[in-house]
């Protein structure tokens, strides 16, 4: 038997195990739209690497608008893989906390919530929009 479907395991154990698996999940998941729109991406234009002569910097959301303006799917399933493979981490810090708190170590659960509003905040301030 599995020792993920074991009923004896303890409330703080199944959310460890929640926050190992979300994060396998996440990483599988956005593996797969990168890959995906990678290929599709190679399929559909070929050389790739011939569009890189020259650097242009975009913010993500003019990038995003230019894909959808352009039907651009590859580009758009790329970028869903990095927003997704972005925000594991964020994720990770916030399930963190809340298994602190389960554990009634609130100073961990505190430090834990503080670091989360400071990874919100810096994607909120340092994303050019």
């Amino acid at each position: 038997m599995e020792q993920n479907q074991d009923p004896t395991l303890d409330p703080l154990h199944q959310l460890e195990l929640t926050i190992s698996k979300l994060l396998r999940t996440g990483v599988l998941l956005a593996g797969m739209f990168l890959a995906i729109g990678w290929v599709w991406l190679w399929i559909q234009n070929g050389d790739m690497l011939s569009s890189f002569t020259t650097y242009e910097p975009k913010s993500f959301m003019e990038t995003i608008h230019w894909a959808l303006l352009m039907n651009d799917r590859p580009m758009i399933i790329s970028l869903i893989g990095m927003v997704i493979l972005v925000c594991l981490p964020v994720a990770r810090v916030f399930m963190t906390g809340v298994l602190f708190i389960k554990q009634k170590d609130r100073v961990l659960a505190i430090m834990a919530f503080a670091v989360f509003a400071v990874l919100i905040a810096s994607f909120c301030l340092g994303i050019d929009l």
